[in-house]
């Protein structure tokens, strides 16, 4: 009976806060958004042609930037939403008949402090150094941009941006950028040649707007500034670029071979002895036309993607992964459907087995076509076979059709054959799914999707649908989100974390500036987010949280801390092992866990987090402790370490601890030549494993990789396996016809 009531508290807790948020919500906007964009003007600018030579070093001393005119007057978009940037931006654009120029010149005010720059590899991570960036809409209907973004040292961060909404940073273009610095701050000189542009001539005036990020400060600002709470690159808010005459796009094309001599200890390679295979392979993109790109590889090879970071999972259900290879990672917002957990294509279904190590892949070709009224994908990707398994084809196709000013509704259909099967097996299984977007205001959205899976032989025919509707907006966050999967909703090439679900989902976030605040507080944002799960054939509760933060404070200098108290409630008929060791039988239960959490600021020369979990699980205790830091004293180096300890007590005899620990460096000489360790230590698997990845930017896109890899187990694992240690040489060279 505890069970019941506390649930039935919960759905009542979840109804009353969501309605006064609600309800609350239009006076709050009312009040905070009285001055919308429109009161600081439409931005137009007249770029003119550069009457001289450019060299793009990072000085602007040219005469022809001298005759180009001034833009200024950013204006904040955090902390003081429309008031005058305390760090003064000054941009000029040009272009010739090669690409699109900008420059700019960003003085830090008096009192500013030292320039924050967290590191200087290619797509740094946004928000933890200063930052100067330009978005475009070359086809001018704010659906589609590009970003491109630098810090004080020149490195380069760049994607792709779809809706104002979706983001895509693991694209990556022909461009340069150089930095100087001044007595004042610092200098940023843009190169983007027409060819790394997509656009659409003699098409709709291009949208432009320009980003900058003081962190000393802790100040956003931008040219035109969009609403605090969305993004940056929402080209709703932008400005219009006019006097440009780019000309009619021609032969984009970059051809991209790549050779490679992989290393192998006896107990890692599949013939059980050491070796050494050279190997090759080809990436190829064409841009067709405007809006339209094929990408095609052939023996491809992801030697330089990124580790995955291991995780304790200490929940029933399976952990997403995100993407980390460069071929699926572009235009994967085209991809989307809308949410991870519940998605008919998942690319890593694609190229890794069950435990994320690489499988090969013979060929793959990818065919992407954006016009101003619809966008449209396909891709088809035949893996290898693997020891005992035969190969599998990967077929998806995409359509989606813009309705009004920003909304969409589309068409998805992933298809996977694994050949070679034994005689009934389902070898064939298809996921169909259409989905829509819309987006009344400028802070109001939603999106949904519906899909249905396919399968030879019996099972796998079931529905799965999602839904989610909110509104972001300067006073805050507040949203409701429903999930179904059916019990036979099986898609092989896509993700479900659960079967026969119902999940329901409301939360809130605040964000109140009251004038009461001390001069080192810069917002309280209190919260909630609810989690319900039901099973959708017999609409049975098995599981259920509340996750409610009263105190959260955000502070002037960047730094935040929180407390919070998460109620949880699950009933499940058979037992489950969070980790090797604790065994939790089957039944109800109803715990509390609380949390409290403190950060510096993200973008200081050292800074880092510490976090604590306490309170019941299930039959016994668990004290959680995270604690991660970064030292960055200078740009050329740095460190970073996370660990996480949990400590369970109350399950059998004694008490069993757990230990997450990885520590990692970057080293880097110039934004083009780094070398990059983590060492991963999990004492939950008994398991280590250690990367080591040097990369040199020779030229525009070519690189030089070493990669070393040592994964093992240790004394006492529950699931030991043979050392397996890797040396990985690749070498990629980008050609691209002028």
């Amino acid at each position: 009976m505890e069970t019941r009531s506390q649930y039935r508290y919960a759905r009542t807790f979840c109804a009353v806060t969501g309605v006064a948020v609600v309800l609350s919500a239009p006076p709050v906007l009312a009040a905070q958004t009285a001055g919308t964009v429109q009161s600081v003007g439409d931005r137009v600018i007249e770029a003119v042609e550069a009457t001289g030579p450019l060299r793009v070093d990072g000085v602007l001393d040219e005469r022809a930037w001298i005759e180009v005119p001034l833009l200024d007057a950013f204006r904040q978009v955090d902390p003081d939403y429309l008031a005058v940037a305390r760090a003064p931006s000054e941009v000029r654009v040009t272009w010739n008949g090669a690409g699109l120029y900008v420059g700019a010149a960003l003085t830090d005010p008096p009192g500013g402090g030292v320039e924050r720059v967290e590191g200087m590899r290619r797509d740094f991570a946004y928000g933890t150094s200063d930052l100067f960036g330009v978005v475009l809409d070359g086809f001018g209907d704010g659906r589609f941009a590009m970003g491109f973004f630098t810090n004080p040292k020149g490195a380069q961060l760049d994607q792709l941006i779809f809706d104002g909404t979706d983001d895509d940073p693991s694209w990556n273009g022909v461009w340069r950028v150089r930095t100087s610095e001044t007595a004042t701050g610092w200098t940023a000189e843009f190169f983007i040649p027409w060819a790394t542009l997509r656009y659409r001539a003699g098409g709709d005036p291009w949208r432009i707007n320009f980003v900058r990020e003081a962190r000393a400060l802790q100040e956003t600002s931008g040219w035109a500034p969009w609403q605090r709470g969305v993004d940056p690159w929402d080209m709703t808010f932008a400005g219009t670029l006019e006097g440009i005459e780019p000309p009619s796009p021609g032969l984009n094309l970059q051809v991209q071979p790549y050779t490679v001599g992989l290393g192998e200890n006896a107990s890692a390679s599949p013939d059980g002895e050491a070796r050494f295979d050279p190997d090759a392979g080809l990436d190829v993109k064409w841009a067709i036309r405007p809006g339209s790109v094929l990408d095609i590889t052939v023996n491809t090879d992801f030697a330089q993607a990124e580790v995955d970071r291991q995780v304790v999972n200490l929940e029933r259900f399976p952990v997403f992964f995100p993407e980390r290879r460069t071929f699926f990672l572009e235009s994967a917002g085209l991809f989307d459907t809308g949410l991870d957990v519940v998605s008919p294509f998942y690319s890593r279904r694609i190229g890794l087995d069950d435990q994320g190590l690489p499988v090969p892949i013979t060929a793959g070709a990818r065919l992407t076509s954006r016009t101003a009224k619809s966008s449209a994908g396909g891709l088809v990707v035949r893996q290898a076979g693997v020891g005992e398994s035969d190969g599998s084809v990967f077929a998806m196709g995409r359509y989606v059709r813009n309705v009004g000013w920003n909304g969409r509704v589309g068409a998805l259909t992933a298809t996977r054959f694994d050949e070679g099967l034994e005689p009934g097996a389902s070898a064939l299984n298809s996921v169909a799914a259409v989905d829509y977007f819309v987006r009344p205001t400028r802070t109001l959205f939603s999106r949904g999707m519906v899909s249905r899976s396919f399968t030879e032989g019996p099972g796998g025919d079931g529905w799965a649908a999602h839904a989610i509707v909110g509104n972001t907006a300067t006073w805050g966050y507040v949203g409701w989100l429903q999930e179904y999967i059916g019990g036979e909703w099986e898609p092989r090439s896509g993700f479900a974390f659960d079967r026969d679900v119902l999940v329901t989902s409301p939360a809130a976030t605040l964000d109140l500036r009251p004038s009461w605040l001390p001069a080192s507080v810069r917002s309280l944002d209190p919260g909630f987010i609810v989690f319900l799960f039901h099973r959708a054939s017999t609409g049975r509760f098995f599981s259920g949280s509340v996750g409610i933060t009263p105190l959260s404070v955000l502070l002037q200098d960047g730094s935040s801390f929180s407390i919070g108290l998460t109620p949880e409630w699950q009933r499940f008929a058979v037992p489950f092992r969070p980790v090797p060791g604790i065994d939790v039988d089957a039944g109800d239960y109803y715990f509390n866990r609380w949390n409290a959490e403190f950060a510096y600021d993200p973008s200081a020369r050292i800074s880092g987090s510490v976090g604590w979990e306490g309170g019941r699980f299930y039959d016994g205790s668990l004290q959680t402790g995270t604690v991660s830091a970064k030292v960055a004293l200078i740009p050329e180096v740095v460190a970073l370490a996370s660990w996480e300890h949990n400590r369970f007590s109350g399950f059998g005899d004694g008490v069993r601890t757990t230990d997450l620990l990885t520590p990692e460096i970057r080293l880097a000489a110039t934004p083009r030549l780094e070398l990059a360790g983590i060492w991963q230590y999990n004492t939950a698997l008994e398991a280590s494993s250690l990367n080591l990845r040097f990369s040199w930017e020779f030229r525009p896109l070519s690189f030089l990789y070493v990669v070393y890899n040592d994964n093992a187990s240790l004394s006492g694992s529950p699931t030991p396996v043979e050392p397996r240690r890797q040396l990985i040489i690749k070498g990629t060279w980008l050609w691209q016809p002028s």
